[in-house]
């Protein structure tokens, strides 16, 4: 099992429940790790084998995963 970090977004309709909609994620295994109530985004992550159950959550616009790149060092030879 592999975690994943994930930012959910919360549709306007359910903006003011935002508190609510972060305590069922939990309950549906994600770790809630920061709340920008402000633009309707929950930040943290999630088993990836769960992550479509996030889908049905009253109010839950979308779910993008978050992408980590690394850089080679500078002074490393290209092939």
């Amino acid at each position: 099992m592999s975690q994943v970090q994930v930012s959910v977004s919360v549709d306007n309709v359910h903006l003011h429940q935002i508190g609510q909609i972060s305590q069922q994620l939990r309950l549906y295994g994600m770790n809630v790790e920061q709340i920008l109530s402000s633009i309707g985004v929950i930040n943290g992550s999630i088993q990836s084998e769960l992550l479509n159950s996030l889908y049905q959550i009253e109010g839950i616009k979308n779910i993008e995963t978050q992408q980590n790149y690394q850089l080679l060092p500078p002074n490393f030879d290209i092939q």
